[in-house]
């Protein structure tokens, strides 16, 4: 019997028992392959929630980062259920359908899709979006490299806000000893590293994050290289741990400014980058992450500026371009990663792109949406970063539709 419907976030499927989440001290008596149902999850369950057999959320979108890591971590997971706090019970034997976004009492059986071995080779680079080390090596063979390091998750398993690892001397060890294993896995492959991004509300639940304002709408607030520039220190360590690893010996690193909504804020990052030893686009290649409508606005002065690739965010131009949380169930119709509006400025920044001789590259979880996939290369993407159990299934679909566009050319 069908409990209740959310927003699926997976192909996965869970059976276990529900228990519900209510305080601090519930998160730590979760067990092995329990059914967590919580009004909201927050990055710094992770370390707890990874054990879970599924998650079930009252409130979420499908782009929250909590969705895209437990995705990688192959846990099924559902969002914006409403009332499952309301609906289920500490006990509950409850299947979690991944895919479908519904929840199952008791045990349901269903017919697994049939795994895609084969490994098609298109010309649009395919590569892969991590948040945890563990599984770089499985992914390295697949893909061609990663599209975007988000470290922000090896910050948040130590439970630690980053300030309180910089006061202890860790931060820059615990990022580069994290980047390290990716980086090792697909040497000489491209790795990019993403800069700190992390909503404040997040970043209040870890020890010694009480020094974090109160904001009604995280999201669109103090984050991505704003918030870095306003604790230069934090910046600097980040830098740091690159540079460690540059000297080391992995040249293959990247480092992508985030959310960046002025052309000021990526010129002070590169000078913050120069001054710890790093010369921007020689000793490393450096990008931004396309994700605010004023930065699609002023490329171009990027682009004069000097940037050696660019990656889209796709579900934060959205949000920005559409004025939608997307965080939000209450909006949560309106927001469109297909709107118009919204595929008007990627197209416009991929052909600039390609005009100058600019890799781009899609990331997030619009890059594991084969109708955007094919969207995106047709407008003519340099590449496509996906999540890694997605990589076999858009390696196919790419190659699909670049042997379209080629049948085309031939008819014409």
């Amino acid at each position: 019997m069908k409990l209740l419907t959310g927003i699926g976030t997976s192909f996965y499927v869970g059976v276990g028992r529900v228990r519900k989440i209510e305080t601090d001290e519930d998160i730590s008596k979760i067990k092995e392959g329990e059914i967590i149902v919580v009004s909201k999850a927050s990055r710094d369950m992770l370390l707890h929630l990874q054990k879970a057999g599924g998650v079930i959320t009252d409130y979420g979108g499908i782009t929250s980062h909590v969705a895209i890591i437990l995705r990688e971590l192959k846990v099924p997971c559902i969002v914006g259920a409403k009332n499952a706090t309301d609906i289920l019970e500490n006990g509950m034997i409850v299947t979690v359908d991944g895919k479908t976004g519904n929840v199952y009492g008791g045990f349901m059986e269903f017919e697994s899709e049939k795994e895609l071995f084969e490994i098609y080779n298109p010309a649009t680079k395919i590569k892969v979006n991590l948040n945890v080390p563990e599984i770089a090596e499985s992914a390295a063979s697949y893909s061609d490299g990663v599209g975007s390091i988000r470290i922000e998750n090896m910050i948040v398993r130590t439970l630690k806000h980053p300030q309180k690892l910089l006061e202890e001397g860790k931060l820059a060890t615990t990022i580069a000893d994290g980047v390290r294993i990716i980086a090792d896995a697909f040497y000489p492959k491209p790795v990019w590293f993403r800069t700190f991004d992390i909503p404040t509300d997040e970043l209040k639940r870890l020890k010694g994050g009480e020094i974090e304002p109160y904001e009604q709408n995280p999201l669109l607030g103090l984050r991505g290289i704003y918030k870095d520039l306003k604790t230069p220190d934090i910046l600097e360590a980040e830098f740091e741990a690159i540079k460690c690893l540059i000297d080391e010996g992995y040249y293959n690193l990247g480092l992508k400014i985030p959310f960046v909504r002025d052309i000021k804020e990526y010129i002070l990052s590169k000078k913050i980058l120069k001054d710890t030893g790093l010369k921007p686009h020689k000793d490393i290649d450096v990008g931004v992450s396309v994700e605010t409508p004023s930065l699609v606005c002023t490329f171009d002065e990027f682009i004069k500026e000097g940037i050696d690739f660019m990656t889209l965010g796709m579900s934060d131009l959205a949000m920005c371009a559409l004025a939608v949380d997307r965080r939000g169930v209450r909006v949560a119709k309106h927001f469109n990663l297909m709107h118009p509006a919204v595929l008007k400025m990627v197209e416009l920044v991929i052909n600039k792109c390609n005009q100058n001789g600019i890799e781009s590259c899609i990331c997030g979880y619009a890059g594991g949406d084969p109708e955007i996939v094919k969207k995106l290369v047709k407008y003519g993407i340099s590449c496509i970063s996906t999540n890694p159990d997605q990589i076999l299934k858009i390696r196919k679909t790419v190659y699909d539709v670049e042997n379209g566009i080629i049948l085309k050319g031939f008819k014409k």
